[in-house]
């Protein structure tokens, strides 16, 4: 498959790079200017937890690299994957260059559609998400990835392109798991997060966060109350695997995670790389912003603000 990948951040340079690796033909387009930086190359050290146990690898991913793309680039994919607030800025720019591709919209969602709307027909792209993360340090992108990534069709239909796409992940050694409704699950996906963001500022970063059960509960009791805001808004929350974890008591649940970031170090890794703390912030005050556009109380995750307010991130 022919895919441009927009930017060469954290994501779009680990998914880049395993999609070369598989056959497909990757570039990636970034701002004028940025070409040259990255012609020798982007050193990446990625815990791949595709394997039992994680392998950790070095790799120089020599990425091609462009500065423009239009519609005679005859791409097939456009993945999308940017800071949640950084999206608005970007659709314009995809409206008419795209073609005939699709655009996978491989991000975190809050709004819902109507931002997309705007700019692409509904036709034009799928939402997706992936499991990974990581961090630029010293020039060096600092990375893990778990074997699975989430898809799944605005309707939440089978169709010939989801189907496509599942396979195009699954051919470079990544499950596709298909989800009935992409939207809530995104949504669910946000809300659990913006409470651990939350508990992760008062403790003053992720590792203090997950090296503490009395602060994960503190996540835990967060998150359950930002849950309240997805079944506000319709979703049917405890229908979710994610979500049943902070159902449980919350001692319980605090524990459970702790045991899992103990084992799973790809996933601890994805967390504890993840340093952008703008876009952590910018996480947690949308989910509170709609709490209080609701009129919804959460006293655990509004106790955690002046933490995300002020932070002291170690």
């Amino acid at each position: 498959m022919k895919i441009l990948v927009f930017g060469a951040g954290v994501i779009g340079t680990i998914y880049g790079y395993i999609l070369e690796q598989s056959g497909n033909d990757v570039t990636h387009y970034v701002r004028a200017g940025k070409k040259k930086s990255l012609e020798s190359g982007i050193c990446i050290q990625l815990l791949d937890g595709r394997s039992q146990p994680a392998k950790q690898e070095a790799i120089l991913y020599k990425a091609k690299i462009v500065e423009d793309f239009s519609p005679a680039d005859k791409y097939d994919l456009v993945i999308v994957s940017v800071r949640h607030y950084q999206l608005d800025s970007v659709l314009p720019i995809l409206k008419d260059r795209v073609g005939d591709a699709g655009v996978l919209i491989f991000n975190g969602n809050w709004d819902g559609f109507r931002n997309l709307d705007q700019y692409l027909p509904r036709s034009k792209f799928i939402l997706g998400f992936p499991v990974a993360g990581g961090g630029y340090h010293a020039g060096t992108l600092d990375s893990a990835r778990l074997e699975e990534i989430r898809l799944g069709e605005l309707d939440g239909q089978s169709t010939p392109r989801l189907e496509q796409l599942k396979q195009m992940f699954e051919g470079a050694g990544l499950k596709a798991e298909i989800q009935a409704n992409m939207i809530h699950w995104l949504w669910v996906h946000f809300a659990i997060n913006s409470g651990i963001i939350g508990a992760a500022f008062k403790a003053g970063g992720a590792s203090e966060l997950l090296n503490s059960i009395p602060n994960l509960r503190k996540g835990i009791l967060a998150g359950r109350e930002a849950l309240i805001v997805c079944q506000a808004r319709g979703v049917d929350v405890k229908s979710f695997d994610d979500a049943k974890l902070f159902y449980m008591p919350a001692w319980l649940g605090a524990t459970a995670v702790w045991l899992m970031m103990k084992t799973n170090l790809p996933a601890r890794k994805i967390m504890e790389t993840h340093t952008a703390v703008d876009e952590l912030r910018e996480i947690y005050g949308d989910v509170l912003k709609s709490a209080e556009d609701m009129k919804i109380s959460m006293p655990h995750y509004l106790s955690l603000k002046d933490y995300v307010d002020h932070p002291q991130i170690r």
